[in-house]
């Protein structure tokens, strides 16, 4: 299985719910869907900056953070 596709399109409404049925802190799942809203994403090509876009999906890469939540999404898939 083929899971690379996972971490750029994960659903913030995924991870939330898995979260709440593993019944994880409140706190903690509270600070997640804050971590994964309101976020933006700008490209640069050949120095030129593109037009900011909202994120609907996704964790931000290279934030320690992002890999536990890779792993709370991915979770489910094996048993």
């Amino acid at each position: 299985m083929d899971i690379k596709a996972a971490f750029p399109s994960m659903a913030k409404g995924r991870i939330v719910t898995s979260m709440k049925v593993r019944q994880m802190d409140g706190d903690l799942v509270r600070w997640t869907e804050s971590f994964l809203s309101e976020r933006m994403v700008e490209m640069m090509i050949e120095c030129t900056t593109m037009e900011r876009h909202p994120v609907e999906a996704g964790v931000q890469q290279g934030s320690p953070v992002s890999l536990i939540l890779f792993a709370i999404y991915t979770s489910g898939l094996i048993k």
